[in-house]
């Protein structure tokens, strides 16, 4: 009895399958270990190894996670605490930490996320705190907050309508070379032009997308 032949479509889309879940777990499991590693450190009153933990478990979560929420908590009262305690630069550290965890989460049309605009906020409340620099002496601690909060908002984001063209390029350009090698050649290995004319258009023009992309995004 013969089996139905897999489709090359449905053997795709199995492997995508696959190595999604797969990634999905690892994400997962890895903020979990992160996370708890974290809350044993600061258990133990070790809050330097904590924030670092926390900051780690904030960058494997996914998006809409507990894991996020609660290590963002965590680190906004660790930041609370060593200020309390007039360890400015341990709070700086913690603030940090957490805006930039959050930062590294973002993707093309990330809005504003409230945690990290605070977290900025009181960095720059906190470096406005040392005037050490000659050039800070004339100006009021509102003034230094200001042009530090200024210095943080200044980043360079990829364009969302470039950043898509250029996923999309490399998921065409990926997609019709694999279709190119799997139908583009016969079984003794010689090739097939009219079988692999829409690969290779599909291939030029996914590569051209992500060229676009790259350049622009």
């Amino acid at each position: 009895m013969k089996h139905p032949p897999v489709r090359p479509g449905v053997a795709v889309a199995v492997v995508f399958v696959t190595l999604g879940a797969l990634l999905l777990w690892r994400v997962a499991s890895e903020s979990s270990a992160e996370l708890a590693a974290a809350h044993a450190y600061r258990q133990e009153d070790q809050l330097a190894p904590a924030v670092e933990h926390y900051r780690r478990a904030i960058r494997w979560s996914l998006p809409l996670s507990p894991n996020t929420v609660e290590a963002v908590s965590a680190l906004e009262s660790i930041a609370a605490q060593l200020e309390a305690d007039g360890e400015v630069a341990g709070a700086l550290l913690a603030w940090r930490s957490l805006a930039g965890g959050l930062a590294a989460t973002r993707f093309l049309y990330s809005g504003s996320n409230p945690s990290r605009e605070n977290a900025s906020d009181q960095i720059a409340r906190l470096m406005a705190m040392d005037r050490s620099a000659a050039i800070d002496a004339n100006l009021s601690m509102e003034q230094l907050a200001a042009d530090h909060r200024r210095l943080l908002s200044d980043e360079v984001s990829p364009d969302p309508w470039w950043g898509t063209l250029l996923l999309l390029g490399m998921a065409v350009w990926v997609g019709a070379l694999v279709l190119l090698a799997w139908r583009g050649f016969d079984s003794a290995g010689r090739f097939r032009w009219a079988a692999a004319r829409g690969p290779i258009w599909g291939a030029l023009v996914g590569f051209v997308s992500f060229a676009l992309g790259l350049l622009f995004a």
